[in-house]
């Protein structure tokens, strides 16, 4: 008689952790404000580094709707050894989907960009509408910056 109880907390329990008030639904841009103001006070990254970051970030969104994410990056001038170079931009849609959701952090995957295998990436939310991810690198031939990007929701 007691393990009716006991099933009935552990599957309304269960039940609970399956949904999640945080949505990644909708458009997200890049806040390159607030990408900076991190920059700036919690990094110590060299000069060129940072006017370089500072031309790259605040431009990508990235849209989540029906399981689909959208990338889209535009072409944009980024200084390079004290000169402005175009970096080109890049579009791509694939599948995600969410491994994790609690309040604070939704974890999802999707295939790496222009590769063949999947990637997880955790999203911090600061609001319902503003969110960020750690844009740190293991792949030796990238820069590791330890810093965040900030997105917020513009639709």
């Amino acid at each position: 008689m007691r393990v009716l109880p006991f099933l009935a907390i552990l599957l309304a329990g269960c039940s609970s952790t399956n949904t999640c008030d945080r949505s990644l639904e909708g458009i997200w841009k890049s806040d390159g404000q607030a990408t900076m103001a991190f920059v700036r006070e919690r990094t110590k990254l060299q000069p060129k580094t940072e006017d370089f970051l500072q031309a790259l970030v605040g431009h990508m969104t990235m849209t989540f709707e029906g399981g689909e994410l959208h990338l889209k990056m535009p072409d944009i001038e980024v200084p390079i050894s004290g000169q402005m170079s175009p970096f080109s931009g890049f579009e791509e849609r694939k599948p995600y989907k969410v491994l994790f959701c609690s309040n604070s952090t939704i974890v999802w995957s999707a295939r790496q960009p222009f590769g063949d295998t999947d990637e997880a990436t955790t999203v911090n939310f600061v609001d319902p509408d503003t969110f960020w991810v750690y844009t740190g690198s293991a792949d030796p031939k990238m820069p590791d910056l330890h810093t965040r990007e900030y997105f917020r929701r513009v639709r």
